[in-house]
């Protein structure tokens, strides 16, 4: 036991490790308000064992210094170490959200891409059946042109003279005097001096 009005090494020692422990506490306290509430929930238990290793009596601190120097080294560390593993969980979870967010943005960009290329390749297809379309009635077209210029190319030429009909071929054998006799029985005047091409003319 130390004499009155003095303090031992191991009360220094015993003080400075409750008033390490009561600012740990604080600390982590103030860290636990900007985590998830899980996790904050978790850091309560260590937070209090914290406070109850600083919360020590002089009575004590004078009688066991050593013991209240290890309860609170202990609850010290026990409280690091989970206030390290709360914020390394929260670190984790916030990077997987980010990373969640970033991958859904990725997709719907991606979806985006794939809607707007299965539009423009639909429309591309739409433009080819015209396109085909449009080839099927050239073709049709140029077909029609080809039968149009070979009938006309097969067609007689036009002289312009006129084509002797049966009759005027039945006419040509006939003489000048059967002519005259067509002409007079078919009740024609004038037929008297015409010649022979000229009654044929007549009698056409």
């Amino acid at each position: 036991m130390s004499a009155m009005g003095t303090t031992s090494k191991s009360e220094r020692a015993a003080r400075s490790a409750i008033t390490d422990a009561s600012a740990a506490a604080k600390t982590a306290a103030k860290t636990a308000k900007n985590l998830p509430k899980k996790l904050a929930a978790g850091l309560e238990e260590y937070i209090d064992e914290a406070r109850d290793a600083a919360d020590v009596s002089k009575k004590k601190l004078r009688r066991k210094p050593r013991k209240v120097t290890r309860q609170a080294e202990r609850a010290l560390q026990r409280l690091e170490r989970a206030v390290a593993k709360a914020v390394a969980a929260a670190d984790r979870k916030a990077r997987l959200r980010a990373e969640a967010r970033r991958a859904a943005q990725e997709a719907e960009s991606s979806a985006a891409r794939a809607a707007a290329e299965a539009a423009e390749a639909k429309a591309l297809k739409k433009a080819a059946r015209r396109a085909e379309a449009a080839a099927a009635r050239a073709e049709l077209d140029a077909h029609a042109a080809d039968e149009a210029l070979a009938a006309e190319l097969a067609a007689p030429a036009d002289t312009g003279a006129p084509q002797p009909t049966d009759d005027d071929a039945d006419l040509s054998a006939l003489t000048v005097v059967q002519l005259r006799e067509r002409a007079r029985s078919a009740g024609r005047t004038g037929y008297s001096r015409l010649t022979k091409a000229q009654l044929i003319e007549l009698l056409s």
